[in-house]
């Protein structure tokens, strides 16, 4: 007689609205359980009083949906992403630019070396609206970023050339820095733009930088002036990236520089 008080007792917690409390006396859904839930076997979802609700499929999450009725959910990863999912996606924009009027460095890139702005070495300079943060919260030494990054090239003379057609060189580069320590070049690539004053081109840089470490990145675009070509009195093409330096065929909109940062780890 005991037990059936005991059970009967654990039950007595129904309101006029139906609703059921265990281990609470202000049940706030039809069935609410101050404590662990430990289920055996299946729960299903979206039933009826006449039909059964779906237990889900392997591989599916349950999906919480606000003002709607929960349900499961079908994770798709994209093919070639492995065992990967997408945690990060964002995407920067810089309307400033640069412009460079002086020939600077040519010559190659090295892989990790230390951003610079001395016009004896690589002489680069940030596009600062490019700048975006993101964590790498696991530690697998799986984690990726996939970075996008586009610019607008443009040449022009100044007040007083004569010039029928010049010519520029440039590098753009993606510098990352880990934890608050140094940028450090990740990727790079040169070009040369060349017309007529006004004569400008896309720019495309695309990496996938892999084995990230645990820890916080800060990530930056940057540009470089190589070689600008002369007139014939020896003045230097001006060169503008990101930036119209010639408002008859450009403006800061058409000019724009962007990028876009995805981060990629296992889920």
């Amino acid at each position: 007689m005991r037990n059936i008080y005991i059970i009967l007792l654990s039950f007595s917690l129904i309101s006029v609205k139906g609703q059921v409390g265990i281990n609470t006396t202000t049940p706030q859904k039809t069935l609410d359980v101050n404590g662990t839930l430990y289920v055996r076997q299946e729960i299903r979802t979206g039933g009826t009083s006449v039909v059964t609700g779906a237990p889900g499929a392997a591989g599916q999450l349950f999906g919480v949906q606000d003002g709607l009725s929960d349900t499961w959910k079908t994770v798709q990863i994209a093919d070639g992403t492995g065992s990967l999912s997408l945690f990060y996606l964002n995407t920067t924009k810089d309307i400033t630019g640069i412009q460079f009027i002086q020939t600077g460095t040519t010559g190659s890139y090295n892989l990790n070396s230390a951003f610079t702005t001395s016009p004896a070495t690589p002489n680069w300079v940030y596009m600062e609206g490019t700048t975006d943060n993101f964590n790498v919260t696991k530690n697998d030494n799986l984690s990726k970023a996939v970075l996008s990054f586009q610019t607008t090239v443009q040449i022009t003379r100044g007040a007083g050339q004569n010039w029928t057609t010049g010519s520029a060189s440039y590098a753009c580069g993606i510098f990352l820095s880990r934890n608050s320590g140094q940028f450090e070049l990740k990727a790079v690539r040169n070009d040369v733009v060349k017309g007529v004053a006004g004569t400008y081109k896309i720019f495309n840089l695309n990496v996938t930088l892999d084995a990230l470490q645990l820890g916080s990145y800060q990530v930056k675009a940057a540009c470089t002036n190589r070689n600008l070509g002369t007139s014939g009195a020896g003045t230097l093409t001006t060169l503008g990236i990101g930036r119209a330096v010639d408002a008859t065929t450009l403006n800061s909109n058409m000019s724009q520089s962007i990028m876009t940062t995805s981060v990629l780890q296992t889920y």
